[in-house]
């Protein structure tokens, strides 16, 4: 499978403190979002500072990757949020 973060929508802060980002598969597309305290306890995220959280998930984005594929498929209009939870399933 290949699941890649799309380059043509730049991972972004919400209002909700986390980074928006597109992944695409094949011919799909979904938004995701990855909550801040995931990106500060699994991706190094020094705090919930908007440079800190896209710096993180710069860093992580395989990591972050290989949890979107295990929410493989889905079939949402809305974003899939990635959050503690999930990154737990995945790292362990």
């Amino acid at each position: 499978m290949s699941v890649y973060v799309d380059e043509g929508f730049r991972p972004c802060v919400t209002e909700c403190a986390t980074v928006a980002f597109r992944v695409c598969y094949d011919d799909q597309v979904q938004v995701f979002e990855v909550s801040a305290e995931a990106l500060m306890t699994y991706c190094g995220a020094a705090s919930k500072r908007r440079k800190d959280l896209l710096v993180a998930f710069e860093d992580s984005q395989l990591e972050i990757l290989k949890v979107v594929e295990c929410k493989w498929p889905f079939n949402q209009t809305e974003p899939v949020r990635l959050g503690l939870d999930e990154f737990r399933m995945v790292r362990h």
